[in-house]
């Protein structure tokens, strides 16, 4: 209703980044804080998920300002050497979120993708026989993407070698496992032990990724309820349920009448403004009252978002009227789809983009 994909996020926060100032959402949308002397440059004061770029596959704000590097900065904190690079654990370069980052040394990011791992296989006849003796690579003809391995010091395979070692402690070699070499490199099943580099050595009083990744559910889940519970709207006598931001709904009665929904439903007027907040306005397009007749079915339009259309419904309830956000779409017909079935009527427009989406 009020937001779009950019603005769905429950936790934000700041850090400074090569020398520059950005807020962060736990979605993976950053954006740049203007220098301190006003001047606005492109990319200030703008949220993003940033740019892919097609040569890596990663997303970036510009030039060299990658997006994964700001938001592991900002959630999980400032590298503990220069050696780490951000790892994604699920290994798509575009899934910016927190939960889905982790600094990690080169290799053992190497490690965790499945295609590097197959080409070192390939080479060194197993993975344990790489880190075992990484000068193995020394002379073979490698692909450009992992020819950087043949340089990996003894320093960085002892890392690995001894996070491979907990599963060899529990007799669980991943020759039999089905598990890949990356599953066993960053398991959480020890919770004392990090996966961390300083100096080559492991700090055990950090927290694990697992631990890391159950709390930021947790606030996530603390912080949902919070912000889509029952609350005020910006209009007296009013109140937003699943609707995150502030809004105020222009055409709600100020005085409720013996029949409130029918005082609300007589102000209505199609193409006026029906909601705005600190994201816009949305302009109403259709309405109709529920097949139970205890809520008006609201279809509105809100230009320049990710997704324009948006579906809510009004109640009375305890001498307030409460606006209730249901859904948003990406096409109308998504909306007209959905705003047919909730006032009772048949569709016959078969399925539609947003039914995918």
């Amino acid at each position: 209703m009020e937001i779009t994909d950019i603005d769905d996020y429950l936790l934000s926060r700041k850090c400074d980044y090569k020398g520059r100032t950005y807020l962060v959402r736990d979605n993976g949308a950053v954006c740049r804080v203007p220098k301190e002397d006003g001047r606005l440059n492109k990319w200030d004061n703008i949220w993003t998920f940033g740019t892919k770029r097609e040569d890596n596959g990663y997303m970036y704000l510009t030039g060299n300002v990658s997006i994964h590097q700001i938001v592991c900065t900002a959630f999980h904190g400032a590298p503990a050497a220069p050696q780490l690079i951000v790892d994604h654990i699920d290994t798509n370069r575009c899934n910016n979120r927190p939960e889905n980052l982790r600094w990690a040394t080169k290799l053992e990011n190497a490690l965790n993708n499945p295609a590097t791992r197959k080409k070192i296989i390939f080479h060194c006849g197993s993975v344990e026989a790489f880190i075992e003796n990484p000068a193995i690579l020394q002379g073979k003809a490698l692909s450009t993407d992992i020819s950087w391995m043949r340089a990996v010091t003894k320093k960085e395979a002892e890392t690995c070698r001894r996070n491979i070692e907990r599963w060899a402690a529990i007799d669980s070699p991943p020759s039999n496992s089905g598990k890949g070499v990356g599953d066993y490199i960053f398991s959480d099943d020890d919770q004392d032990f990090v996966r961390s580099w300083n100096g080559g050595l492991l700090l055990p009083e950090q927290k694990t990724w697992a631990q890391q990744k159950a709390e930021i559910e947790a606030e996530n889940q603390r912080r949902y309820e919070e912000e889509h519970s029952l609350k005020d709207s910006l209009t007296p006598g009013a109140l937003q349920l699943n609707w995150v931001t502030p809004t105020e709904f222009p055409m709600c009665p100020s005085h409720p009448s013996e029949n409130p929904l029918n005082a609300y439903s007589q102000n209505m007027k199609i193409g006026g403004v029906f909601c705005r907040n600190r994201y816009g306005e949305s302009y109403l397009k259709d309405f109709g009252f529920n097949t139970e007749g205890d809520t008006i079915i609201v279809l509105n339009y809100q230009p320049g978002g990710v997704k324009e259309w948006y579906l809510c419904g009004i109640h009375f309830e305890n001498g307030k009227y409460v606006h209730k956000s249901i859904r948003s779409y990406f096409q109308e017909i998504g909306g007209r789809k959905d705003f047919t079935t909730y006032t009772g009527g048949i569709w016959t427009g078969g399925d539609v983009l947003d039914d995918f989406c």
